[in-house]
């Protein structure tokens, strides 16, 4: 018996003494869990696209965590669910999840008055008025009572 993700199509036995999350990190398949499989976070949601009936059904902590979410579109907590019989698990937010996150603000390479390039980045808080010359923004006062 195995359990089939999608849309990867990577396909790995299944152990009903492990969760998912764990079988997950035993096989190389990516699934962020910030609490390491006690469920606290919510983070290493999972969708069960076919074969619900075999997988355990939500405990009470599990369905406070992801509200609605499960009777939508029987979404899990990966570090929640054991399988005992074929399964297809759709990992798709956890893709996109770990797309984003690896995604950085990188410098680019304008052409300098002389013709040599030169590198500039991307800094938050620090406005670039002129070359060499850098100045934090100044305070608002939005947000502010007035006295």
């Amino acid at each position: 018996m195995k359990i089939k993700f999608v849309p990867t199509g990577q396909e790995i036995e299944i152990d009903p003494n492990k969760s998912l999350l764990q079988l997950c990190n035993e096989n190389n398949i990516e699934i962020k869990s910030i609490c390491k499989g006690v469920p606290s976070c919510a983070e290493c949601r999972i969708k069960i696209v076919s074969g619900e009936h075999n997988v355990n059904p939500p405990t009470k902590t599990e369905l406070s965590l992801i509200g609605t979410n499960y009777f939508i579109d029987q979404r899990r907590l990966s570090c929640q669910v054991h399988c005992f019989g074929e399964v297809t698990v759709d990992i798709t937010e956890q893709l996109e999840r770990a797309d984003t996150q690896n995604k950085k603000v990188r410098g680019f390479r304008v052409a300098h008055q002389k013709g040599t390039p030169q590198e500039t980045h991307a800094k938050q808080g620090i406005l670039v008025l002129e070359e060499g010359v850098t100045s934090a923004p100044e305070p608002s006062n939005r947000g502010r009572r007035r006295r």
